[in-house]
């Protein structure tokens, strides 16, 4: 790693998952769904953030995280979406800091007295129990001061969207109004995310060419995620034919060798 380091010009790992948010690549449609979440928030309501896995919205719920107020909110990551109604309250109170409570008339006794207003990020929402999904209205129909007390983000694949559609979810749809998706990178966008990701990573030049860039694009789809291990890949392939520049034949080796990774 050392090596690879020293040969781009490099200060860390360029693709790396650890990425602080101040140093996350910012598109104007991810600055835009920032935008709306902070709206349905501060507004006391709720949100659906969709798009394929590996497009950003993890990058997009760590900067929700670090924009909001300090001392004002309590946010509260789910990521187990497989859990039964019963499991998912007593979740959702011991993520609120409360003790295990199974039911929503529980929950409800102890709430009364916290004091932050409270985001529950369900990711994956995509895998949730239709039985689960129904009581969420329920959770958004709970005023305190005639106000509702928390705000749920659901995160998940495309496929949410279609679920949120069932008539019998029509009353959690109401109270879900804002709706953003999120789209893989254009080209164009591929090229400033990759020169982007090795900037921040302290690269002072141009390591990919233009049509290295374009046929990262057409094999990644533009999924981030997927750019991050082809990006890797490419400098590591690069590397063993000692060559500072990532050019197309670099590419395409690069995309053998990552095989089922890119799918």
């Amino acid at each position: 790693m050392n090596k690879l380091l020293s040969t781009y010009g490099l200060t860390r790992e360029p693709f790396t998952k650890d990425v602080a948010p101040s140093d996350m690549f910012q598109t104007e449609q991810l600055q835009e769904a920032l935008q709306s979440l902070k709206a349905a928030i501060e507004g006391r309501t709720s949100a659906v953030v969709t798009g394929d896995s590996g497009c950003g919205k993890t990058c997009l719920l760590r900067a929700l995280e670090e924009d909001l107020p300090q001392g004002r909110y309590r946010l509260h990551y789910a990521h187990n979406s497989t859990v039964n109604r019963r499991d998912f309250y007593r979740q959702i109170s011991i993520g609120m800091g409360l003790e295990p409570h199974s039911s929503f008339a529980a929950l409800h006794c102890s709430v009364s007295q916290h004091k932050l207003r409270v985001i529950i990020v369900l990711d994956e929402a995509h895998l949730l129990a239709i039985q689960v999904l129904e009581q969420l209205h329920i959770l958004l129909n709970f005023e305190k001061d005639s106000k509702p007390w928390l705000s749920i983000i659901l995160i998940g694949l495309p496929d949410l969207r279609e679920t949120l559609k069932r008539n019998v979810l029509a009353s959690l749809t109401a109270r879900v109004p804002i709706r953003v998706l999120i789209p893989p990178l254009d080209a164009d966008q591929v090229k400033l995310y990759i020169r982007h990701r090795m900037s921040t990573a302290g690269c002072r030049r141009d390591v990919f060419s233009d049509d290295a860039l374009l046929l990262m694009s057409k094999a990644t789809g533009g999924i981030m995620r997927r750019l991050d291990v082809l990006g890797e890949q490419c400098l590591v392939t690069a590397l063993k034919t000692k060559s500072s520049i990532v050019d197309a034949a670099v590419v395409q080796r690069a995309i053998q060798s990552c095989g089922d990774a890119l799918l």
